[in-house]
């Protein structure tokens, strides 16, 4: 396994470990505060949240190892599918009256931000060399 593969590897995972966490709290506390909606809002907002961070991670891990256009394009298409998917269920949750927004932004801003802070820590404890040792 390379560098870069452990890398990914570990971002998936502390990614997903972190956004699991913050379902679980954020969906209480929700609970707790804006009853059953509440909980509902904040677990679409955790779900959102990784339909943000995860994909991108994914495209990464497959395409690390295939030429630098063909990487470019999986992550482009991961980022503008994920978009699509983001986009539709906000539009269809705009709809919903009982969904509460205030437990959805909060726990989606959180989950967001989250894994960025995992996405830098990983990749600031990473070892991958700059240069190609075999050129």
């Amino acid at each position: 396994m390379t560098a870069e593969e452990q890398l990914y590897r570990r971002a998936i995972r502390l990614t997903s470990i972190v956004l699991a966490a913050i379902a679980v709290v954020g969906g209480a506390v929700a609970w707790a505060v804006a009853g059953p909606q509440g909980a509902v809002g904040a677990l679409v907002g955790a779900l959102v949240a990784a339909l943000g961070a995860i994909p991108t991670q994914v495209a990464m891990l497959v395409g690390h190892r295939r030429p630098p256009h063909v990487m470019a394009g999986i992550v482009a298409f991961s980022w503008l599918g994920k978009m699509l998917v983001i986009v539709v269920a906000l539009l269809v949750l705009q709809g919903v009256e009982s969904f509460h927004r205030g437990a959805f932004a909060a726990t989606a801003v959180t989950g967001i931000v989250a894994s960025l802070v995992v996405d830098v820590a990983t990749l600031r404890k990473a070892r991958i060399p700059y240069t190609d040792p075999g050129t």
